[in-house]
């Protein structure tokens, strides 16, 4: 596997399009050979009392980016799930525009672990998710055994 997703920017923002069909507030702000950033809406974040977002919807957000970027480095793979996570809220943070860097930490034939650093637009960190995924059937797809 590759340092950069298999994907172009269009592509990118097709599957998001096509895998959320309503709309999610997440856009894809860049991609780079460190990995694939993405943007949340405040409108689709969820706020506690006392204003700031839930942990719900910030482990919401960088769980989305970090399937659209196993998506970008393999390929298009609905079948993809999330089998473990592990989330550390580092921050608490008002609705504002977040961003998620999400870097592929291992990519295989069969599941995928990644990093994603959600952040507020100034970079301050606001949480720190490893995320691992699993492709059930991949192994019987054509071309899966290539990689």
């Amino acid at each position: 596997m590759g340092d950069r997703p298999v994907l172009g920017p269009a592509e990118i923002r097709e599957l998001i399009a096509e895998y959320l069909p309503d709309p999610p507030g997440v856009d894809l702000l860049d991609v780079g050979p460190g990995g694939l950033v993405f943007t949340a809406d405040p409108a689709g974040l969820a706020v506690r009392p006392g204003g700031t977002v839930s942990g719900p919807a910030l482990f919401a957000f960088a769980d989305v980016a970090g399937y659209l970027a196993v998506n970008a480095y393999l390929g298009r793979t609905p079948s993809a799930m999330l089998t473990s996570s592990s989330i550390s809220f580092l921050e608490a943070t008002e609705p504002e525009r977040l961003h998620a860097r999400v870097a592929p930490e291992r990519i295989g034939r069969r599941t995928a672990v990644v990093s994603a650093r959600v952040e507020s637009v100034d970079g301050t960190p606001v949480a720190l998710a490893t995320l691992h995924f699993s492709f059930p059937g991949r192994r019987n797809r054509p071309g899966a055994g290539a990689r």
